[in-house]
Parts: C-alpha cells; sequence; structure tokens
C-alpha cells in the first residue's frame, strides 16, 4: 500500500492572533515552492524565503518580514500571498526556516528576528 504525506495545512502553525485582521498582510512572492509556515523576509519589494543571515559578530543582518499563512507556488511568475506580520504566537515546530548552522543559532536567530514583530514562537 502507498503511504500518503500530508502537507501542512495553511494556518496550523498559528497558536493565537490579534482581533481582526490585524496580524495579517498581503504581499508579493517572489520566487519559489513555499510551504505554510514558511519564515519570510523582504527582498527588494517582494517576499523570499528567511535566510537567516548572520554577521561574523553572531548579529542578526537580515530581519523576518513574517510568516506564509498558506502554501504558495512563484517557481513560474510571482504570487500574491498572505502571512502573518505582527502580533501573533506560533508554533515554533511548525515553522519552516533555514537550518543551516550546527549551532543551533539559525533557530535563535529566527525566534529573535519573530520577536521583533510581535511574533512569539512557542515551542
Amino acid at each position: 500500500m502507498t503511504a500518503l504525506t500530508e502537507g501542512r495545512h495553511a494556518a496550523e502553525f498559528i497558536l493565537s492572533e490579534a482581533n481582526g485582521h490585524r496580524s495579517r498582510e498581503n504581499g508579493t512572492l517572489d520566487t519559489g515552492d513555499l510551504a505554510a509556515g514558511t519564515v519570510l523576509q523582504v527582498s527588494g519589494l517582494k517576499l523570499i524565503a528567511f535566510t537567516g543571515a548572520t554577521a561574523t559578530d553572531g548579529s542578526l543582518v537580515v530581519e523576518a518580514a513574517g510568516i506564509l499563512i498558506a502554501a504558495a507556488d512563484a517557481t513560474d511568475a510571482d504570487v500574491e500571498v498572505a502571512y502573518i506580520a505582527r502580533d501573533a504566537e506560533v508554533n515554533l515546530s511548525l515553522l519552516t526556516y533555514p537550518n543551516v548552522l550546527t549551532d543551533n543559532s539559525d533557530e535563535t536567530n529566527t525566534i529573535a528576528s519573530l520577536a521583533l514583530l510581535g511574533i512569539i514562537a512557542r515551542s
């Protein structure tokens, strides 16, 4: 029997958010096939997946812009998307962010960058 793997659901990572639509923004995704819960950054005037770039002294160089609410594929063309931009609590284990450093600082930098937006990542 073939095993099926279900992807992440739209907004599954949100634990709570501000009243109305205050936590949400709309933007243009520049490139990539991204899952719901992908941490985003701004590049030019468009959104891309968060790189988590840090300076040699360990300080954060690139700040997160928010978290993609629903999966989106901008591989062939830009796509309009909604994202959590501020004032929310999210499930850290359901977020997609860079994980290239061996000392766990990618997670620390991602959490710190989201906190600047008022987005609290809970374990």
